[in-house]
């Protein structure tokens, strides 16, 4: 029996102005490393940053990684409130399913981390293992798209971890700046070397030089 399977519909989008990570992946091209999304939950983003990894011809040596605990534990929406929202087991597994399966289709390579950002910093720092008939350890970063916490102190944290695993031409994309002082955010990144390039609503881009 054939089975047919509508993968589009079954990964959403939660959010807005996704132009900017399929502008975001189209501009790191030429720059090594993985990209990676902090915060997969429906699955919406990592469609887009997949669809422009296909588009550019990058699926075919850049693996795509995303990082996520679901588990419906509490969840830093913004710096002032913290609560539970529907990021559930069940919400991982029906995107998981037809994560893979879209991937599959477009012969990219995905590898999805159920666990904290911060439980992911400790045990990939020194890189992560891809295993596509040879193994390679890839600790740098081309694209990374933060929409885990909407905190400021989260953030920092994750701007430390992937400043170090990142080259000229790298971008970053933070979602839901409106969520917190972002201000802060721009601050840091500029002092280190990053260039404001795309501001939208929800998402803000830079780019390291």
């Amino acid at each position: 029996m054939k089975i047919s399977v509508n993968v589009e519909a079954e990964l959403p989008a939660d959010s807005a102005n996704y132009e900017v990570l399929a502008e975001g992946v189209q501009k790191a091209a030429a720059v090594e490393g993985l990209t990676c999304e902090i915060g997969l939950r429906r699955g919406g983003g990592s469609k887009v940053i997949i669809d422009a990894l296909v588009a550019t011809n990058q699926h075919l040596t850049k693996p795509h990684i995303a990082i996520d605990p679901y588990g419906n534990i509490a969840y830093q929406e913004t710096d002032q409130r913290t609560l539970k929202l529907d990021y559930t087991n069940d919400m991982r597994d029906e995107c998981l399913m037809n994560m893979y399966l879209y991937c599959r289709a477009r012969k990219v390579h995905f590898c999805f981390w159920n666990m904290e950002d911060t439980e992911f910093f400790k045990r990939f720092a020194d890189g992560v293992p891809i295993y596509n008939e040879s193994k390679r350890v890839i600790n740098t970063y081309s694209f990374v798209h933060f929409d885990g916490p909407h905190a400021i102190a989260p953030v920092q944290v994750e701007i430390a971890f992937f400043h170090e695993r990142t080259k000229p031409g790298a971008i970053f994309v933070f979602d839901d700046v409106n969520n917190y002082d972002h201000g802060a955010i721009d601050r840091t990144l500029k002092s280190m070397g990053w260039d404001l390039y795309r501001t939208s609503e929800r998402k803000w881009a830079y780019s390291r030089k």
